[in-house]
């Protein structure tokens, strides 16, 4: 199979910039069931915004303190790993979340399997995301919700950009016959100076 690559938003490979450190976590979800995938993600998203916590100040008077970026990296991972596992469609094939600390942000980068048949949906939904009002897709996501009583709303990635200022982005391509990979890069600013 070709290694057909399909780009939205302003996508950044891991190793464009000036990188300063990079942590991984790779699963692969066989046998568990979603609710033990769900808890494991819980657990990744605690544990890499406490490694990465360490990265921010914790003089009270920065614009982002050692608390406050390690509430927002373990609401960014979170949700990041939660949509990973929840559409992941192959269970043979990996999770991955990679953080990468550039000078000026922090990348999240992670990496599942797509279901095919949802694949023009979900691109459909990421065009809409990256060309409207993100404030009013959420209110009208909320009602929505609402009202059809739904569990795939994409609030989560709303929330990103609205509350935390990420900016998002995804990478999908071919991976074997039939089943395709989508890597989502949400990128994280970071208003001090890193130590090289």
């Amino acid at each position: 199979m070709s290694n057909h690559i399909v780009l939205f938003g302003k996508y950044l490979e891991p190793d464009q910039g000036d990188v300063v450190g990079r942590l991984s976590l790779r699963f692969q979800s066989g046998t568990l069931d979603i609710d033990e995938l769900w808890e494991s993600s819980s657990l990744s998203a605690e544990f890499l915004s406490t490694f990465w916590g360490k990265f921010f100040p914790i003089n009270k008077e920065a614009e982002v303190t050692s608390d406050i970026g390690k509430d927002e990296v373990h609401y960014i991972c979170g949700e990041l790993l939660g949509n990973a596992i929840k559409f992941s469609f192959s269970p043979n094939y990996m999770i991955e979340i990679c953080l990468y600390l550039h000078q000026s942000e922090l990348r999240f980068y992670v990496t599942n399997s797509v279901n095919p048949a949802e694949l023009e949906e979900f691109q459909s939904f990421i065009r809409k995301l990256l060309t409207e009002n993100t404030q009013q897709l959420f209110v009208e996501q909320m009602e929505k919700n609402a009202s059809e009583d739904s569990n795939e709303s994409g609030v989560g990635y709303l929330t990103l950009i609205n509350d935390y200022n990420v900016s998002v982005a995804w990478k999908f391509e071919g991976i074997e016959a039939g089943i395709q990979s989508v890597t989502a890069l949400a990128r994280m600013p970071i208003v001090r100076k890193v130590l090289a």
